[in-house]
């Protein structure tokens, strides 16, 4: 089988789950007997670093990105003999050959049309390449939900629910990455990520709780309305951009892990916290339930109350906390990379004889 997946995603994106997840499968399908045709120029991706360089974002892969009248050109730059073409985001059209794959990772930019700059932009490449696709992966029951919801025309059968893995390895450094307790947050903090109720919740639990911390992996500093939001805890909340090595450490000494996105179309942090032996307490939302299981304490992500009272369950019990890991080491052999690789190939394997 000759697999052709474009190079768009490792353009527009340096670290990400999608890039991560094309990454993942792509390196493990030919181990399985695909022919994988994947190239890129100008890379701008930490992934795909090793396999085409690493290269600062140009002004032609910044225009071949954002503009929408050239995204075909994913396609067209390298036509061939191929049996599967897996466009690596929206921007792409079906070509001529070849059975069209599209993975479908959520419906964010449907949900908060008019919060992202380029939201309207992204909606119209979708509304353009889903009825194109011969097959749909959906990267969780969630979002093949939220899928249907926004192509009611779809025919449910064709889209294939496949779970993403934990990249991240479990710690090896035992040494603490930093010297006080904490609550871990990961990764981008703005709009419907939460952060801003997650702040209040903190607060509240550090204004009787002189020793709690809030570390906040990734995401970028703080910004200056984050800053003023802390008030006289300001001390207590850091920021910090982390290696892999250093994340697995963060995640495992923290006292939990706390996830309180209003949306996510799968949760890759969830696993990234079970890997890495943390507890994790998240909002009942989307897919999040449905990732983490019965091995997560949950909280309602609108009732700032509610969050905080369900965090300090966990970070004042330590039986809690031993059950959480436990239990979240045991739900991670559900979710697996080279799994999900399968699962993909036989996705394809229902494409090629139009099912």
């Amino acid at each position: 089988m000759r697999i052709y997946y474009d190079y768009q995603i490792m353009l527009g994106q340096k670290f990400g789950g999608i890039s991560r997840y094309i990454y993942e499968i792509s390196s493990r399908l030919p181990a399985l007997g695909a022919e994988v045709n994947l190239s890129c120029i100008h890379n701008h991706n930490y992934y795909f670093a090793e396999r085409f360089g690493l290269h600062k974002m140009s002004k032609l892969s910044q225009g071949v990105f954002h503009y929408v009248n050239k995204m075909k050109r994913f396609i067209d730059i390298k036509r061939g003999d191929y049996e599967i073409v897996h466009p690596t985001y929206y921007y792409a059209d079906k070509p001529a050959k070849g059975k069209f794959i599209v993975t479908v990772h959520d419906m964010t930019h449907e949900l908060y049309e008019g919060i992202y700059p380029v939201s309207k932009r992204v909606i119209r490449a979708k509304r353009r390449i889903i009825p194109q696709a011969d097959r749909i992966i959906a990267v969780s029951e969630n979002t093949k939900r939220d899928i249907l919801k926004y192509f009611p025309a779809v025919n449910p059968e064709i889209i294939s629910v496949i779970y993403h893995g934990s990249s991240i390895l479990p710690v090896i450094n035992s040494e603490r990455l930093v010297p006080y307790d904490y609550v871990l947050f990961v990764g981008n903090r703005s709009m419907y990520k939460n952060f801003s109720r997650f702040t209040e919740a903190m607060k509240g639990i550090m204004s009787h709780d002189k020793n709690i911390h809030v570390f906040c992996a990734g995401g970028g500093k703080f910004t200056g309305e984050e800053v003023s939001s802390f008030g006289e805890f300001n001390g207590r909340f850091h920021q910090a951009g982390l290696s892999n090595d250093d994340l697995s450490r963060a995640y495992n000494g923290a006292l939990c892990f706390v996830f309180p996105s209003e949306y996510e179309g799968f949760g890759i942090p969830i696993l990234e916290a079970f890997a890495c032996n943390c507890p994790v307490v998240c909002a009942e939302a989307s897919s999040l339930p449905e990732v983490a299981g019965e091995s997560a304490e949950y909280f309602d992500p609108l009732n700032i109350d509610d969050m905080a009272g369900k965090i300090e369950n966990v970070i004042h019990d330590e039986e809690l906390r031993r059950k959480l890991k436990d239990s979240g080491r045991k739900r991670l052999s559900l979710f697996d990379w080279d799994k999900a690789a399968r699962e993909t190939l036989e996705c394809y394997r229902l494409a090629l004889k139009g099912e």
